[in-house]
């Protein structure tokens, strides 16, 4: 009885490392499009750790538009998130319901949604009529319009876009890839990650670099009200204070000095910021940082009973005795002598190191000194909203509805008279006043 041999062929990576015992470059090329059992066998040869890092793909199929759609569906997960499971499910909205929302099919639910934050105007007016528009679509744009008839005729044949007057007005994006835009602002991402992830074209940036600056101005605008600066301090809490010098200093002294560009109100930031607490104030001063300065800044950022901890500069000699605050005590702390007060124990190492990470926060180039005072104010919306446990995309959303709400609002003309004739029918009546 004879027995047939038959021939295996095995992949070439089978084979790349077979002459020795020492498999210490280990191969990777598509290990998982090949049989399940030399998929297996080629599994003992590595470890179980390493194996688990391999890029789980499925059979090649036929690319139909339907199976390449999903595919890219699949993939397209945000870089932010790469670390995190991108359906986690979360008490804040998740990259999943940012997917599902700016999904074409469900434009409907995305108006309501920018509704209820207020970003637009939830009704407008007739001019003719005086009764209440609707949404009508378009192509691909949804309009405000009247279709209510009066004597067999349409009333208003004038319609305009839901956009004008509001925060997506002058803009040839869709709404869904700016809604897109801002979910990668807030969550830190360059103008150039943010391109490629909404699939804007790579000739140019403007378009990103614009929709990033408005953001910016609205966190700006909005943590600068007096009625959202947080206020520092009370009783028992310590506020630290500090300067820092944001020009920076040439590298061994050499090239061009970076402070000769700026002006002498850009150079110095005054910062205030609660021990325990990511609450912060930053504020711009002159060069001279003098007393003069400085005094009013505190008083209208820290509150009554508070402990202040600073160094040695001039301004802070005998602080609680210039403040207007009542119940304040002062703890210096000389940094030519000691980082912390051998007596008191006061230092401001929470102060230091808040200026690294402001620092940090900065881009490290293309920022223009006149971008530097709303910088400073997203990196303290930034550490407000982290403060409270707040979703940072849906909070824009609110300040955006509060520092530009919807603009554009028809008001009846003078001419036109609205009222109700009796309870079963209405009816318009115009004429002149």
């Amino acid at each position: 009885m004879s027995i047939a041999h038959h021939t295996i062929t095995l992949p070439h990576f089978f084979f790349a490392n077979m002459k020795s015992d020492n498999y210490k470059r280990k191969v990777f090329d598509d290990v998982t499009n090949v049989d399940s059992s030399i998929v297996h066998n080629y599994k003992k040869r590595i470890t179980t750790d390493a194996f688990e890092m391999m890029p789980i793909r499925s059979d090649p199929i036929p690319h139909t538009s339907l199976q390449v759609q999903s595919s890219i569906y699949l993939q397209n997960v945000h870089p932010g998130l790469a670390m995190f499971k991108h359906d986690l499910k979360t008490d804040k909205m998740s990259f999943e319901d940012l997917q599902r929302l700016c999904d074409y099919n469900n434009e409907s639910e995305l108006i309501t949604f920018l509704t209820d934050l207020g970003v637009l105007a939830r009704s407008q007016q007739c001019l003719l009529c005086g009764y209440n528009m609707r949404h009508m679509k378009q192509e691909n744009t949804i309009y405000w319009i009247c279709t209510r008839r009066v004597n067999g005729k349409k009333c208003n044949n004038a319609k305009f876009s839901i956009r004008k007057g509001t925060f997506f007005d002058n803009s040839k994006l869709p709404i869904q890839s700016i809604i897109r835009i801002i979910w990668n602002f807030v969550h830190h991402l360059s103008a150039e990650q943010c391109k490629s992830y909404v699939a804007i074209s790579t000739k140019t940036n403007h378009t990103v670099t614009e929709y990033y600056a408005d953001c910016r101005a609205v966190c700006n605008s909005w943590i600068r009200d007096s009625k959202n600066t947080p206020k520092l301090g009370g009783f028992g809490k310590v506020v630290e204070m500090d300067e820092s010098y944001f020009p920076g200093q040439p590298k061994y002294k050499r090239g061009r000095r970076l402070g000769t560009s700026w002006e002498d109100d850009e150079k110095w930031t005054f910062g205030l910021t609660e021990r325990d607490s990511l609450d912060c104030v930053l504020i711009q001063v002159p060069s001279s940082r003098n007393r003069k300065t400085l005094i009013p800044i505190i008083n209208e950022h820290c509150v009554e009973d508070t402990l202040f901890c600073s160094d040695g500069w001039k301004a802070y000699n005998k602080l609680a005795e210039h403040l207007e605050l009542e119940d304040v005590l002062h703890y210096p702390v000389n940094h030519s002598k000691n980082y912390v007060n051998p007596e008191t124990g006061a230092h401001t190492q929470t102060i230091e190191g808040l200026w690294y990470h402001v620092k940090d926060f900065l881009p490290t180039r293309g920022m223009k000194l006149c971008n530097l005072y709303s910088y400073l104010g997203w990196f303290m919306w930034s550490r407000y909203c982290k403060q409270r446990n707040l979703d940072k995309f849906l909070h824009v959303l609110r300040c955006v509805s509060e520092i530009r709400p919807p603009s554009y609002k028809q008001s009846l003309p003078t001419g036109v008279v609205h009222y109700k004739h009796d309870d079963s029918k209405e009816n318009i009546l115009s004429k002149d006043l």
